[in-house]
């Protein structure tokens, strides 16, 4: 074989090893990059799997802040914790923030959730919390006591009977009983102790129902409107279906009033409102009703209210919130699951911002 031969067969020799190096490392190249795009494609979708399992937790127990740490999900592990106002006063009383994390191989990640969740409403100061006068006769019964959902009393977690930025006046055989600052219950009666009445208040009282849970103007003519899970909008009573559920919203015309109401056995948050705020709502005859009622003008309650009662005017049109057999007993599960569906979120827990 010639001396060319050999150099041409020497050179192919180089190239195909050269060739077969380069190949090699591209492959390397090719298999380190599909194992980073893996490792940092798991690392997103653990602290996804975090963050939603934070939440899930949080439907069940809002006043959960314990977090999670080391836990194995796939070929890596996650992490989360919680944090609410009193650790961060840039968050509102009702929000949380979570920061879920996730690391797979040498990848991490981490999703940052603002959630909102359910709590008594800030406007609630007690069974009846009223920005005016307030007149109870009859055998009207207002505790403040706190109860449950079926209107048993629960020890030490009540409020206010009344809370009024103006006077309480009690005749013939109504009765008031509710629980002091300082965790002491007062079961209803004539002659209620004044640790559990609120007169002369001096809070900012709201101006549009949707300040009583916070939310901006329109919020919850909106929900109602949108209509889910049994919302209802209407300008004229007549046309609701009963028993009514989550947000109710009726829009009355100037100086119109709502009279002789059957509950049935309605639930949520209701709202009667127009923009003059006069819209009134009387004669609550039967039937029962747990959750929020908030009105420009309540009067002559007849029936059970578990939950509470706001009055937004300042000039009540008639001269009672009740005066025959009705009771109002204040339960802050009824206002929670009312404040649950004031927020449109799933399961009481609304997401405010998602930032993977």
């Amino acid at each position: 074989m010639g001396k060319y031969s050999l150099l041409v067969i020497g050179g192919l020799v180089f190239a195909a090893g050269t060739i077969t190096s380069n190949l090699n490392q591209m492959s390397e190249y090719f298999v380190d990059d599909l194992i980073e795009h893996y490792e940092s494609s798991e690392a997103g979708l653990i602290a996804n799997s975090m963050a939603h399992m934070s939440l899930a937790i949080l439907r069940d127990s809002p006043s959960w802040r314990g977090g999670y740490s080391g836990v194995s999900i796939g070929n890596g592990s996650g992490w989360a914790t919680v944090e609410d106002s009193s650790t961060d006063t840039t968050l509102s009383t009702a929000q949380v923030r979570i920061i879920a994390g996730g690391s797979s191989g040498g990848s991490i990640d981490t999703t940052t959730v603002i959630a909102l969740l359910p709590t008594i409403p800030p406007a609630v100061h007690g069974g009846v919390t009223a920005n005016s006068v307030v007149t109870e006769l009859g055998n009207m019964t207002i505790d403040g006591r706190n109860h449950d959902l079926d209107g048993n009393v629960i020890a030490g977690e009540g409020t206010f009977g009344v809370s009024t930025v103006a006077t309480l006046t009690q005749r013939g055989n109504a009765k008031l009983g509710g629980t002091t600052v300082a965790g002491l219950d007062y079961a209803p009666s004539k002659t209620p102790t004044s640790g559990i009445i609120e007169q002369g208040a001096t809070y900012s009282f709201p101006s549009l129902p949707d300040a009583v849970f916070g939310h901006d103007p329109g919020t919850l003519k909106a929900l109602a409107q949108a209509g889910a899970d049994g919302s209802q909008y209407v300008t004229d009573p007549a046309t609701l279906t009963f028993p009514l559920s989550s947000v109710t919203y009726v829009e009355l015309a100037d100086g119109a009033t709502w009279s002789a109401i059957d509950f049935g056995a309605s639930t949520g948050v209701l709202v009667v409102h127009n923009s003059v705020g006069n819209a009134t709502i009387k004669n609550l005859n039967s039937g029962s009703f747990k959750g929020l009622i908030i009105a420009d003008d309540i009067e002559k309650i007849h029936t059970t209210i578990i939950g509470a009662v706001i009055s937004l005017t300042q000039n009540p049109s008639g001269n009672c919130i009740g005066n025959g057999n009705g009771e109002i007993l204040y339960s802050s599960a009824a206002l929670i699951e009312a404040s649950s569906v004031s927020t449109g979120g799933d399961g009481g827990v609304s997401v405010v911002s998602w930032l993977e």
